[in-house]
């Protein structure tokens, strides 16, 4: 990681955790720009580190690009999120772009769950995600993508929301998800029963880990099939690892699904409590 390639970027945030004394610690440390880290935290006993984010400036605009890359060190565990939603205010001359880079090594553990991203009218967002996991990494890593408010009372006024994800495992690629919404183009097909139905909302979730096989596969399942407000699917990847895709109308209602599953991968292969995320 090299502060110095990102000096163009609006934001770049670069963490390096590692273990040290019993816990996962930063030992590389860099923000500059429109983001700032805040100190981090310890919510439970295992060591994890907690770190959030926070952009000061308060939303993202037109031609701003972001840069955040986390190397998680063999043994290492971070959960890690931003202090409040993303907004993506309107973009008339050019795009948003966020690049975000995750390498974690044997034995450690990344989480990754964001609040949500709210796209305003004639908003663009475009995020590539790359993970590059050891064969004994375990990862979790989400999205939920929320129409943002529009004078005329519309729900889909924004341009684009572009999020792709790439997945590699002992550097081979495990999965490409590509979730491309261009409402104007999508009109009409966004709400057709294999889109969107009647939702304005719509969430993503990634988990990889050794540890993951059917049964756990069918625990998110049956939990996710309770929460009466949404609409989700779970698909099992070819290593082990599945995809959450939920769709719903309103924020919370996908967050619960997002955590539930993080909270069935944590309970059942490391023995971790629920999230209980501050954000200050």
């Amino acid at each position: 990681m090299d502060g110095d390639a990102d000096k163009a970027a609006t934001g770049t945030l670069e963490l390096g955790i590692s273990v040290s004394g019993g816990r996962s610690v930063a030992t590389r440390q860099y923000h500059a720009g429109a983001l700032k880290i805040i100190r981090p935290h310890y919510l439970d006993e295992t060591g994890q580190v907690y770190y959030i984010t926070a952009n000061p400036g308060g939303g993202y605009v037109g031609g701003d690009s972001y840069r955040i890359a986390v190397d998680v060190a063999d043994g290492a565990s971070i959960l890690f999120t931003d202090q409040s939603a993303t907004k993506v205010y309107r973009t008339p001359e050019s795009f948003v772009s966020q690049k975000i880079d995750f390498h974690v090594g044997a034995g450690a553990v990344l989480e990754y769950v964001p609040d949500q991203l709210i796209l305003y009218r004639d908003a663009d967002f475009r995020q590539h995600m790359t993970v590059d996991l050891d064969p004994e990494a375990s990862a979790f890593l989400s999205d939920i993508v929320t129409p943002g408010w529009s004078p005329d009372g519309g729900q889909f006024r924004y341009r684009q929301a572009h999020l792709r994800s790439e997945v590699r495992v002992g550097g081979k690629l495990a999965l490409v998800d590509n979730m491309r919404i261009m409402p104007e183009r999508d009109a009409e097909t966004l709400h057709s029963p294999t889109f969107l139905g009647q939702n304005t909302h719509f969430a993503t979730a990634l988990c990889f880990d050794p540890g993951i096989d059917e049964d756990l596969i069918e625990n998110v399942r049956a939990a996710l099939a309770e929460i009466e407000q949404i609409e989700a699917s779970v698909t099992a990847c070819d290593v082990p690892g599945f995809v959450v895709r939920a769709v719903g109308s309103r924020t919370e209602h996908l967050m619960e699904a997002v955590q539930t599953a993080a909270n069935i991968v944590r309970s059942t292969l490391r023995g971790q409590g629920k999230l209980h995320m501050r954000q200050y």
